[in-house]
């Protein structure tokens, strides 16, 4: 391919991208009712992938983790479509996926009570991970007792806790006296920032910690890094920490453009945007424990699995990556609305290498 012919495919993606701006996906919480419905629009046919999924084991806790998390977030148009819904999640447990990851409400889209039942029947098999927020008047107390018995459990394997809601590490307290008990096996944190953790991680201990990290959003390098802080990655490894990825697209509301600059940029069947991006966190420095991402059909689990059993990158989804960064460097930010301008300080700068 000519360099003139390059850059304007390149061009042409970058206008391409800006024109589904509005079908950004926004979580359960979104407004506008003619958004791209990534689980049927941006699904294709994928064939059952054959291979074996790879396990890790979470910081130095003992709980044995899939590498690749089945992340339970629905869409509103989703609600209703239970039985489709369990079938996604039996594929995905007969294919290897081992631990499942329920937020209880996000944009008023309730998953504790569906997700309890969809996992019962294989309730003993799985690693449950729950993000503990209080809903509708409970304490932290009630919200964790409804957890146990909304899935059938005396215990959940891990729960975590975002410490960027306000006061700060308000339940840490509680889910260290319940592991204690014997109720949880690890407690984590999700960060929106390094800061946020550095300055705390020694006050309260965590046994994993759950933070952003793709080809574009890249751990190593954030802009708000202070020069005299310890990295993030060497911080949570010498400590014993389980390190947990999520957004291996980039987050809702930059997957959707992203997969349309993938289409624009190559017509090559065998190199794929979701395979690409979820090779590139495996085949990273980072080396997570495991890496949370939200699965919507079968399709979904296919081709996402694909890129575990078969971790290899290829030149060409290198690339691929490449050209979707160079567009994301001028766009990406403005793709965010104000409540998620924070991943912007995970972006990588253009002059950093990646790593």
């Amino acid at each position: 391919m000519s360099g003139e012919h390059e850059m304007k495919r390149r061009d042409f993606a970058l206008t391409g991208a800006a024109g589904v701006l509005g079908a950004g996906l926004t979580g359960c919480s979104a407004s506008k009712p003619k958004k791209v419905q990534l689980w049927r629009e941006l699904s294709h046919f994928s064939p059952k992938p054959l291979g074996t999924m790879p396990m890790s084991e979470l910081g130095n806790t003992g709980v044995k983790v899939s590498k690749l998390t089945f992340g339970s977030h629905i869409r509103r148009e989703m609600i209703g479509y239970d039985s489709q819904r369990e079938h996604v999640i039996r594929e995905a447990f007969d294919l290897g996926i081992t631990t499942f990851d329920v937020y209880d409400s996000e944009g008023r889209c309730y998953q504790y009570e569906p997700m309890g039942k969809m996992l019962k029947p294989i309730n003993k098999d799985v690693v449950i991970s729950l993000s503990i927020r209080p809903d509708e008047g409970r304490t932290v107390e009630q919200e964790f007792e409804r957890a146990l018995k909304l899935f059938n459990r005396d215990h959940i394997d891990m729960v975590r806790s975002n410490i960027a809601d306000k006061p700060k590490w308000q339940h840490h307290e509680y889910l260290a006296r319940c592991k204690e008990k014997g109720m949880i096996r690890a407690i984590g944190a999700a960060i929106h920032d390094i800061p946020q953790l550095a300055e705390d991680i020694d006050t309260y201990p965590l046994d994993y910690v759950l933070f952003p990290h793709n080809f574009y959003h890249n751990v190593f390098n954030p802009r708000d890094q202070h020069e005299d802080m310890e990295p993030l990655l060497p911080m949570l490894r010498s400590r014993g920490i389980g390190v947990v990825t999520m957004k291996p697209f980039g987050g809702d509301w930059l997957v959707t453009p992203f997969i349309q600059v993938a289409r624009e940029l190559t017509d090559n069947p065998d190199v794929r945007f979701p395979q690409a991006a979820l090779r590139y966190v495996l085949n990273s420095t980072a080396n997570p424990d495991t890496v949370f991402c939200g699965m919507y059909s079968t399709n979904h689990v296919y081709d996402d699995i694909l890129a575990f059993y078969e971790p290899e990158m290829s030149a060409e989804e290198h690339k691929l990556l490449d050209d979707i960064r160079d567009v994301a460097v001028q766009q990406a930010s403005a793709w965010l609305p104000d409540h998620y301008k924070w991943l912007d300080n995970w972006a990588q700068r253009p002059d950093v290498k990646q790593t």
